[in-house]
């Protein structure tokens, strides 16, 4: 009987160690009496659907590309239906309207670039319009698009037309900032040096037009090309230095963690942030979320 039950035991050890080589939960009640194994069950991962990356922010940014595209469109339909345009004339006439209220170091490149090449350049800013309007839209090649609506803007503020160019190049200079930090698009920018030097160039240009300014007055400033000009300049410079400061560590005093700490709390217009915390981990928008199936 000794006999039987040793070889028994032998058995349900080997059995044991044949069922630890496979990867498979087994229950063992009262050795050596049963041994008993769960079957493999399939688990089917249901399909859900996640958030994909900066989708409330892509949907709040939406009705600022529908205008932009929307108003584009508008522009070029309306000369391209115009046939003094077609000639040349449109543009001529576009040009002695607005040289008294152009700024003056601009008037002589309307009197002398843009005039002579009255027709070139009229073809050119129909097409233009209407490319920037489709690509706005359709967000094919749209940081290319922006940047040129946002060229063909400052162009019609230097020559006096301020309204609505001023307010176009606000909505541009929103939609590159948010595909410069991946909220659209596919190739988001990391911030780095060479964007001081940039925010520095933007307030430049924007203090260098500060002699021209004509009005100070509420009721007219809006209209002085000047002064859109200066204000967006320096909206510019400190969008960049803030984005920058958003992207990296500051420097590891404590007066640079409470500069990145106020900068953080007014840009994401939240003002009560605990300036006591050692550290803080920045995520850069253009990283992939990790999304997990439970």
């Amino acid at each position: 009987m000794t006999d039987v039950l040793e070889r028994n035991w032998t058995i349900n050890d080997a059995y044991l160690h044949s069922l630890a080589a496979i990867d498979e939960p087994i229950d063992i009640v009262d050795k050596p009496t049963a041994l008993v194994a769960k079957k493999p069950t399939a688990s089917v991962d249901k399909p859900t659907l996640q958030p994909v990356g900066h989708a409330p922010t892509v949907g709040m940014l939406l009705p600022v590309r529908i205008f932009l595209a929307a108003g584009w469109l508008r522009a070029g339909a309306e000369k391209v239906i115009d046939p003094k345009w077609w000639h040349g004339v449109g543009l001529r006439n576009f040009l002695t309207k607005q040289h008294h209220e152009a700024l003056p170091f601009f008037r002589p490149i309307m009197d002398h670039v843009i005039a002579p090449a009255a027709i070139l350049v009229a073809i050119t800013v129909m097409a233009t319009q209407l490319l920037c309007g489709v690509m706005i839209g359709s967000g094919k090649h749209m940081r290319l698009a922006l940047r040129w609506a946002f060229f063909m803007n400052t162009v019609f503020v230097l020559s006096g037309r301020v309204n609505p160019s001023a307010f176009y190049m606000v909505m541009e200079l929103v939609l590159l900032f948010a595909i410069a930090d991946g909220a659209m698009s596919v190739k988001p920018t990391i911030p780095s040096r060479t964007t001081f030097f940039a925010a520095a160039a933007a307030a430049g240009l924007g203090m260098a037009v500060v002699p021209y300014i004509r009005t100070v007055e509420p009721a007219k400033v809006i209209e002085d090309p000047a002064m859109m000009l200066m204000f967006i300049g320096l909206t510019i410079a400190a969008t960049l230095i803030v984005r920058h400061g958003a992207h990296h560590e500051s420097a590891g005093t404590r007066l640079g963690h409470l500069w990145a700490f106020r900068m953080a709390g007014w840009a994401h217009a939240k003002p009560r942030i605990n300036v006591n915390v050692p550290s803080v981990q920045r995520t850069s928008a253009y990283q992939p979320r990790s999304v997990t199936n439970q």
